[in-house]
């Protein structure tokens, strides 16, 4: 008989289910990140950590912000009301511990930034955790108030010291602090909002702190009977909090009925923080939502200031009033669609192929439409973005003039355009959104023999003669396929070659 000893049982057969259970959640799709082409995860230093923009990440962020805000409500609320407390508050506290610690964990696995760079080594990862925010963290999910619970006689104050204890909990207010700073930074362009919800919160939490000490004084106090609680008939939990909570907003925003005030000098002295700390309050933070508010138009403004100056500056010379009003409805587009900015004007100084990983994203209707992009290799794409530059032609604007030796070559992504006589008294037919043109002029180097007018507003992309001819020379397929699209487009260009039109 042989007996056989598993020497990888106990502890090692523990760490084998651990490392399958953690590698088969990681790889969950839940932990993919918000761009498609990222990959869910990032294996750094032999250990996979979590992307820090992962959708993953966000969602559980935004849990963690529910949770705090609980927390700051309910603890102070068992505190105050302490005589009322429900065993099912003590669970619920208990289980929104293990959704912190759960949190404490992942924070040592998440990435982060420093000086703009995103770290994703997992020892800097966890020594940048540990030198933070861990030791108040840690405190804040410590169940010290567990010690005291079956010693209800242990007091502070006439308060039970477990609930005392409790309030260490509120230490993860720093936590929402930390969250909002890292939203800040990925949406920065929509930081704004994202502080005006902060404020909001913070508002409402501080609102909700000094409404249950304001309940708190009496029994503080020892002066129940002589105190603002003797004048509200009942003594329901929920009655009474709403009736300190009225007073304290009440009392904050300096609208003060006089209802409810305070009997004592204690209540007094309270009364009158809460006015200073109330004055201070509201004036910084309606100061900051007017500053907030303004900022979040402050693009608007910009743009509406420049319009201003440009129509004063018009009113000042003898222009026709039908050129002024193009001018002004060229603008009221540009906002309406682009506001104020055309695209390549805000990339500009982005490294090229930075530049061109935008442009595939904001150009995708175009790339879809027209057959020329159709047909290209991802190469001759590519160098094809790089070289377009973007315009805007109002309606009754020309956009390539009759009679001139064409030097570009345009590609229309959005109205439609006319093709006139050069007398404009001859209708030859419409391009629309995906058409192009002024290939023949510029390939035979001949003059147009049409126009082409705006009929709506236009957003044209142009290829200049120059990064035409580098294109051509550097992509020798390009020949080819603009033979492709020539065959492709064979019916329109026909009937306009037959009608002696060149573009």
């Amino acid at each position: 008989m042989t007996v056989r000893t598993d020497v990888s049982s106990g502890p090692s057969r523990l760490r084998a289910f651990l490392h399958r259970f953690w590698e088969g959640w990681i790889s969950h799709p839940l932990w993919r990140p918000r761009p498609a082409h990222q990959a869910p995860w990032i294996n750094a230093s032999a250990r996979r950590v979590i992307d820090e923009n992962s959708t993953f990440r966000l969602c559980w962020d935004l849990f963690i912000v529910l949770m705090i805000v609980v927390t700051c409500c309910l603890i102070p609320f068992q505190l105050s009301f302490h005589q009322v407390v429900l065993p099912l508050g003590t669970v619920a506290v208990y289980i929104i511990d293990s959704f912190f610690w759960l949190d404490i964990l992942l924070n040592f696995f998440t990435t982060f930034r420093q000086g703009g760079e995103k770290i994703t080594d997992a020892r800097q990862i966890t020594r940048h955790y540990l030198r933070g925010c861990f030791a108040i963290d840690l405190l804040a999910v410590l169940p010290l108030d567990a010690l005291f619970l079956d010693q209800p006689q242990l007091t502070l104050a006439g308060l039970p010291l477990a609930l005392i204890l409790r309030q260490l909990r509120l230490l993860r207010l720093v936590r929402l602090f930390v969250i909002f700073n890292r939203w800040k930074h990925q949406a920065w362009g929509r930081a704004d909002y994202l502080r005006l919800v902060h404020f909001f919160i913070l508002f409402l939490i501080l609102m909700h702190w000094i409404a249950c000490i304001w309940y708190l004084i009496p029994s503080l106090t020892g002066r129940g009977e002589t105190s603002w609680l003797a004048k509200v008939p009942s003594t329901d939990p929920s009655t009474l909090y709403i009736r300190a909570l009225y007073w304290v907003v009440t009392t904050v925003v300096t609208v003060g009925y006089g209802d409810v005030t305070p009997v004592n000098n204690y209540e007094y002295v309270f009364a009158i923080m809460v006015m200073l700390v109330g004055a201070f309050m509201y004036a910084f933070i309606i100061g900051n939502i007017a500053n907030l508010l303004r900022n979040l138009d402050a693009e608007r403004a910009r743009y509406y200031r420049r319009v201003e100056a440009i129509g004063a500056y018009l009113d000042e010379r003898p222009i026709p009033l039908r050129l002024k009003s193009q001018v002004r409805d060229y603008y009221d587009y540009l906002w309406a669609h682009h506001r104020g900015v055309q695209e390549t004007a805000y990339f500009a100084e982005l490294p090229p192929l930075f530049r061109l990983e935008l442009l595939l994203f904001l150009t995708q209707d175009l790339l879809d439409k027209v057959p020329l992009f159709q047909l290209s290799t991802p190469v001759l794409r590519n160098a094809l973005l790089l070289a377009l530059e973007s315009h805007i032609y109002a309606p009754g604007i020309p956009i390539a003039e009759a009679g001139a030796v064409g030097h570009e070559l345009f590609f229309l992504s959005r109205g439609k355009a006319a093709i006139l006589s050069e007398d404009r008294s001859e209708y030859f037919g419409v391009l629309e959104e995906g058409d192009y043109f002024g290939h023949l002029s510029l390939i035979l180097g001949e003059r147009r023999t049409a126009g082409v007018q705006a009929m709506t507003y236009c957003e044209v992309l142009i290829l200049g003669q120059e990064a035409f001819h580098t294109i051509r020379r550097e992509h020798p397929e390009f020949d080819g396929v603009l033979q492709q699209v020539a065959a492709v487009q064979s019916d329109k260009f026909a009937d306009l070659l037959l009608k002696g039109v060149v573009l």
